[in-house]
């Protein structure tokens, strides 16, 4: 029964969720009813079923539609609504005839069913017009088909001479072409006369090879179900023996692979619990497809691959997300082929960017299992390693190129790769020495992202930073291994962190590389300059002058900012994320305490000093600067970034602005899409990320009016990071205030927020907060629960759970007992919070049974403040007006001489008067007392 009572609750959530057009949340909200119900009530099962469908037809998932459709009525909840919408699923993925059915027996059950009446008439003009359509169509495709099968034509044609055949058949597949293209009917009228065995057998004949696979792209375009059936009766192995590089076939068999992949990432009708759970997509596993994939791009050429081979990329950025399907792409060796790649030059250089998020992910994903990185490390260093060790400057230099991509991945990836290879800092030497640029290229790169490590950096710099030095001073080196060089003595000048005495170069360096960055940049402002430039940047900014030069530096600044215009890419927004955390001092600072600072000056050890220009005064100048640049839009620009550590420090960033000079900055913030932005990067980002942008989000709600600085449906989705800072296992009671704030503000906007507020679970977060000692935390939750009250939901919560004895709950005892709290601003906001919830009658019952009622009354009565009395008289009018008894509990008590004594000294208060007035009028409406003749007293009735 708790079960089926918990299921009813969620439902009703669910419900909600649908009306404010959130269907994602409310079909996970649906799915958790259902798993509660499997062992138990069918009925109600099958309307939280029906309400599921309701949604994926909303967001278009028929087949899911479908599934849940079919399982409600197996458990007899076939009523009008299910057919009708099981009829609307079968309409829109064209299955006319199922469609029909459903559809009238959806106007059967109940014939005044006027939507299912107007689908019924509207699926007999669809089967009508498809009946004259395919009339046409099918002896067209008939006759295409038997031209290109017909064995009598076939086996003795001489393509020489007999070219009007050929050239028939050619026709025949243009004209399949057509027919394919013009929608699921052509396509499916192909397929259902075996079009796929008859193209394969066509497609050896060198004159209709184009045509054919032009045939296929159209007839598998935007469908997985024809995807599956090219990839079973088309095998693509076939087509790998007849391509030549660079000719159009293989081109058009690379369209063929881009299709496949844009398929599989398009569909929408894949089990939504799949989707929800993160699982890979079980229908079609891209993984099936890599080994011809592989294949494919050793055969073909440049042009050929470059489609496949980006949507190759965005597939598997997309899907490893996935762990079970990481293991499947570490079982098919697909490290060693990706890699594989970069070394034989076959992918680009913005396509080899993207691959460092692939191996990011994987990496982060196999971490979980040992064998997994051991499978991760096994087949990089398989494949790097011995080109770095075989003492062939060409090999070489393949085996750093290799190791960029993973060491841009992940450098802990990147430092397992590479921890058994000896002399590694000679081979690097050695190829920055070499006179050929592609060598100096791999090596300087190479040394610039292993120096993103900082105990890794003082080997770098003992042994590679002259060297760097010296290569960069040469005329004669080419721009690429200049910038390259750039960062990597960048990233040793900022190894000191923040700290001025933990220099590892010569003072003044970072200053001096800044310069040497800025020429770089407005010179030659394109997008490979930028991407090395942010990088020595992201560095460089740790060092306090080098902030305030490029701060003050306004031309610069503006370059930067020019970015906001789209979406930088991967290694950019993270350059970017990490000079804006460095200019707003908002990364991980060491915790000070002064023990150990005497300790350290006993022991004459480098006690860590805050650079002048890191100070207060300094920050706050640089801050107002970073805004009037623009900086908040370029932040946006990059939030949607896929790395977690790039989220992060987009939080951060975003978080010190707006929590700089007390919050003067958030109104730009939110007019340069900051909101958007911080609701995006609370999504997905690291536990320190999340915590930076729901405080952020905090600071906006409290420093604005929320309606206004969360538009729309961003004022419901602000409700969750302000949840998050609140929660009862945090330790940073900064974090819980502003958190509490926040959603004191945000419960004043409307009954929606509210409603939110109670089903994201804040409500036992904000109670937890009213008991603890410090008391600006329980001032701030005593004031959201004030709020909160006005919300039926809320009240529901300080309902007596037996409703005949009226026993009061414990938070109800809490409220009122805060009543009478010695802090004022906390004893007015439970007053409030009693008065609202005073309106339900049955919350009225409970209060008079808590024993230390009269008392507190009796006492708060007596004040003088006017603000408290009026609240409580409130309270007493709302009491005395829910029910006879309880007047009667009031009235026949001190309480009564109390308000006639108050309504004497407060003649002349007309808003108290009023309330006291409503408190006589309610007491002579139950027959309690009377107003006695000729004066203003009133006294109690025989």
């Amino acid at each position: 029964m708790v079960a089926v009572n918990d299921a009813v609750k969620l439902k009703e959530d669910g419900n909600l969720f649908f009306k404010e057009g959130n269907y994602e949340k409310a079909i996970q909200i649906y799915t958790e009813a259902i798993d509660l119900l499997q062992d138990t009530s069918s009925e109600q099962a099958a309307i939280i079923l029906k309400n599921r469908a309701a949604c994926l037809l909303k967001l278009g998932r028929y087949e899911s539609v479908l599934d849940d459709i079919n399982r409600c009525i197996s458990m007899g909840g076939g009523d009008s609504k299910a057919y009708y919408r099981r009829a609307l699923a079968q309409q829109n993925l064209n299955h006319l005839d199922k469609a029909l059915m459903d559809a009238m027996e959806a106007v059967k059950i109940d014939p005044k069913n006027k939507p299912a009446i107007d689908l019924v008439m509207a699926i007999r003009r669809d089967i009508q017009n498809r009946k004259d359509r395919m009339t046409s169509t099918s002896s067209l495709v008939d006759e295409m088909l038997t031209s290109l099968s017909s064995q009598s034509s076939w086996d003795h044609i001489s393509l020489s001479s007999q070219s009007a055949a050929i050239e028939k058949k050619v026709q025949a597949v243009k004209n399949l072409v057509t027919i394919a293209a013009s929608g699921t009917t052509g396509c499916e009228k192909i397929l259902a006369r075996d079009g796929f065995r008859i193209l394969r057998t066509a497609l050896f004949v060198p004159e209709l090879q184009a045509h054919v696979l032009n045939c296929v792209m159209c007839l598998i375009r935007e469908s997985l179900k024809r995807t599956q059936l090219c990839l079973k009766e088309f095998p693509l192995e076939h087509s790998l023996r007849i391509i030549r590089q660079e000719d159009s076939a293989s081109v058009l068999i690379g369209g063929v692979y881009y299709e496949m992949l844009n398929s599989v990432l398009e569909d929408r009708n894949y089990d939504y619990t799949k989707r929800i759970l993160g699982e890979p997509m079980k229908k079609f596993p891209v993984p099936s497809l890599l080994p011809t994939l592989f294949s494919y791009f050793e055969e073909c050429g440049q042009v050929a691959r470059g489609e496949p081979l980006n949507a190759l990329i965005n597939a598997l950025v997309k899907c490893t997300d996935s762990r079970v399907f990481v293991e499947e792409l570490l079982m098919k060796e697909t490290m060693k082929n990706l890699l594989q790649m970069v070394i034989d030059e076959r992918i680009s250089y913005e396509q080899s960017q993207q691959l460092s998020i692939i191996v990011s992910k994987i990496w982060t994903r196999a971490r979980i299992n040992d064998r997994w990185t051991l499978n991760f490390v096994k087949q990089c260093s398989a494949l790097i390693n011995p080109r770095l060790v075989s003492g062939e400057p060409d090999h070489q230099m393949c085996g750093l190129r290799a190791l960029n991509i993973v060491l841009q991945g992940s450098f802990e990836a990147g430092g397992d790769v590479i921890k058994d290879v000896q002399d590694l800092y000679r081979v690097l030497s050695k190829l920055l020495t070499s006179p050929e640029k592609e060598k100096q290229t791999a090596a300087a790169e190479t040394v610039a992202l292993m120096a993103s490590d900082k105990k890794m950096c003082y080997n770098l710099a003992s042994q590679c930073f002259n060297l760097l030095k010296t290569l960069y001073k040469n005329p004669d080196i080419e721009k690429d291994v200049k910038l390259r060089t750039l960062v990597g003595m960048s990233k040793m000048t900022a190894s000191s962190g923040g700290d001025i005495h933990q220099k590892i170069v010569a003072e003044g360096a970072g200053q001096r590389l800044h310069k040497q960055v800025k020429q770089y940049l407005l010179s030659e402002p394109t997008e490979d300059v930028k991407k090395w430039v942010f990088e020595a940047l992201a560095y460089l900014t740790i060092d306090a002058e080098v902030k305030f030069d490029l701060v003050m530096d306004e031309a610069l600044m503006r370059h930067m900012c020019t970015v906001n215009e789209k979406d930088p890419g991967p290694a950019m927004s993270y350059s970017l994320a990490c000079i804006f955390m460095n200019m707003t001092n908002t990364y991980d600072k060491p915790d000070i305490q002064p023990e150990m600072v005497r300790l350290a000056q006993y022991a004459k050890q480098s006690i860590p000093e805050e650079h002048e220009y890191d100070k207060d005064d300094h920050l706050k100048q640089r801050i107002e600067l970073l805004v009037k640049y623009g900086v908040p839009s370029v932040l946006a620009a990059c939030s949607s970034a896929d790395s977690e550590r790039t989220r992060e420090f987009l939080a951060r960033s975003y978080f010190g602005i707006v929590d700089s000079d007390s919050g003067k900055h958030c109104g730009s913030v939110v007019q340069l899409g900051g909101t958007r932005a911080l609701l995006n990067l609370f999504n997905a980002n690291t536990d320190k990320g999340k915590a930076m942008a729901a405080h952020a989000i905090a600071r906006i709600a409290i420093k604005m009016n929320p309606s206004l600085a969360f538009a729309g449906q961003r004022v419901l989705d602000a409700c969750r990071p302000c949840i998050h800072l609140i929660d009862s296992t945090a330790e940073n009671t900064f974090l819980v205030y502003d958190g509490l704030m926040a959603l004191t503000n945000l419960a004043s906007v409307s009954d929606s927020v509210r409603e939110r507020i109670y089903r994201e679970g804040g409500c036992h977060h904000i109670e937890y907060q009213q008991m603890e000692d410090n008391e600006a935390l329980r001032r701030a939750a005593t004031q959201c629960i004030c709020n909160l009250a006005v919300s039926d939901k809320i009240k529901e919560r300080y309902h007596p759970e037996d409703k005949e004895s009226c026993t009061p709950v414990d938070r109800l005892k809490l409220i009122f007992v805060l009543c009478n709290e010695e802090e004022y601003h906390t004893k007015i906001a439970a007053l409030g919070a009693v008065a609202y919830l005073t309106s339900d009658p049955l919350i009225c019952k409970s209060l008079i049974r808590i024993g230390s009622f009269i008392d507190v009354i009796k006492e708060i009565i007596c004040y003088e403040d006017n603000a408290l009395r009026h609240r409580l008289l409130v309270i007493l009018r709302n009491m005395i007006a829910s029910d006879k008894e309880v007047a009667e509990h009031i009235i026949k008590t001190e309480i009564f001489e109390c308000l006639l004594a108050l309504k004497q000294i407060t003649s002349q208060l007309p808003a108290l008067q009023e309330v006291l007035d409503g408190c006589m009028k309610a007491a002579r409406h139950w027959g309690l007392v009377q107003a006695n003749p000729g004066d203003m007293a009133y006294s109690f009735t025989n």
